[in-house]
């Protein structure tokens, strides 16, 4: 460890946020005040959320929103974000995927029969008599490997 690291770090950054750990510069106690009040804020809005519906799990972010990170006006904002369906935005600024033509993709079947690296589905094969070959039904290669 690097004599005097803690200091450079942490110096000047007594304010601690009981819920998640954010650090306000000592005597700076307005942000700190709107940190916790968004706390309180987001907290009551997930509890009636949660009442009414389940919380959906967030895949993807558009462009803007992974851009703009922390520096986004409301966290809120990038959850809704994250609800949505990749169709229902812009592939990270690139052109639009097709739902069908996304839905028609397939990638040789590997001689393994493994789920889905990333959702641990199983893969739907059938064989391609063009190509005399398996393959596997609504699934894309990245970087080689079928996903």
């Amino acid at each position: 460890i690097r004599p005097g690291i803690y200091d450079i770090l942490y110096a000047g950054y007594g304010n601690l946020c009981s819920q998640c750990g954010w650090r306000t510069r000592e005597g700076d106690t307005e942000h700190m005040k709107k940190h916790l009040d968004w706390h309180f804020r987001r907290n009551l809005r997930l509890q009636s959320d949660r009442e009414h519906r389940p919380a959906p799990r967030g895949w993807y972010i558009g462009q803007n929103l992974w851009e703009a990170g922390e520096a986004a006006a409301d966290a809120d904002d990038q959850a809704a974000a994250m609800a949505a369906t990749p169709a229902e935005m812009d592939n990270g600024g690139s052109a639009k995927i097709d739902v069908v033509e996304l839905q028609n993709m397939t990638v040789a079947a590997p001689a393994n029969n493994e789920p889905c690296a990333v959702c641990k589905e199983a893969f739907e094969r059938r064989f391609n008599e063009d190509d005399e070959d398996w393959e596997l039904v609504n699934a894309v290669e990245v970087d080689g490997e079928g996903v």
